[in-house]
């Protein structure tokens, strides 16, 4: 550790930033498309409205208090403690409180900044109440839905056009992403289930029998034909007799040498010596 010095210190030790991987999330309950929770459900009802009236679209946060509602912060005790008796059921399946019990007569639950404030302030930001507008740019740049989007046939939905993003609420509506929504899910819940897989007990299908394949190609041009090679030629007794009276020895000569020559030296290292010398 360095201490404090009148003068400049070019060595003086700085604290060392070193960057801390963290795991990413494999299981968290942050949601934000609402797709967990249908993923999770045994059987899904696409006919039943109710899926799109609790459903949290993605907004911009902007809620209107005509048609939402007051922030719970706005709200007086006793409204909170309706509010609450109201939507009990809800409450409790969210296990906000972690099983402990819950009371409308205790007052601990319903602070301005409690769990239960929290709970209540997400769902209105969310559009559960009405009074917010969905903000079309999120899934038009979420790689999931602009994936679903470009894998459908708009042609098979009567009554509803291609998505058009030049007129977000207008050329894109919440009907399309309903759609979107149900196509994500169903797929994802069909590979999962093993949908696509053909079951183990399925007829299987008929044997292949190879048949030997055919082509009406020719060469388009000539090859000539393979000569077989000739035999060596040979010296007739004639020609024989005529070299010996010449007095030609040559070919004697030639074969002499080659009997007495020795073979060529190989490689040769030439740090040999050297080496031999050190040891």
């Amino acid at each position: 550790m360095s201490r404090p010095s009148n003068r400049s210190n070019r060595h003086a030790t700085r604290p060392v930033v070193e960057p801390v991987y963290r795991d990413p999330l494999v299981a968290s309950t942050y949601d934000p498309d609402g797709l967990q929770d249908l993923f999770d459900r045994d059987e899904i009802d696409w006919d039943d409205s109710s899926i799109w009236d609790s459903w949290n679209w993605v907004t911009h946060g902007e809620v209107d208090e005509d048609v939402a509602g007051p922030a719970w912060a706005d709200m007086e005790h006793r409204d909170r403690v309706e509010w609450f008796n109201d939507n009990r059921d809800s409450v409790e399946d969210a296990d906000l409180f972690e099983g402990r019990p819950i009371s409308p007569r205790n007052p601990a639950m319903f602070t301005d900044e409690g769990i239960l404030a929290t709970y209540y302030n997400n769902i209105r930001n969310r559009g559960a109440f009405g009074g917010t507008e969905i903000d079309y740019s999120y899934y038009q740049n979420d790689p999931l839905y602009q994936t679903a989007f470009a894998n459908i046939n708009w042609d098979d939905h009567d009554g509803l056009d291609a998505p058009d993003w030049n007129t977000p609420g207008e050329g894109v509506t919440q009907e399309h992403l309903q759609i979107v929504t149900m196509n994500i899910v169903n797929t994802y819940r069909a590979i999962r289930d093993d949908a696509f897989r053909d079951p183990w007990d399925a007829e299987l299908p008929e044997p292949i029998t190879p048949v030997a394949m055919t082509t009406d190609y020719e060469t388009p041009f000539d090859i000539p034909g393979i000569v077989e090679r000739l035999p060596a030629p040979v010296m007739s007794q004639n020609l024989q007799t005529i070299r010996a009276r010449s007095g030609s020895n040559r070919e004697a000569e030639f074969n002499s040498l080659q009997a007495s020559t020795p073979n060529q030296q190989g490689f040769v290292d030439p740090n040999a010596e050297s080496a031999d010398d050190e040891t």
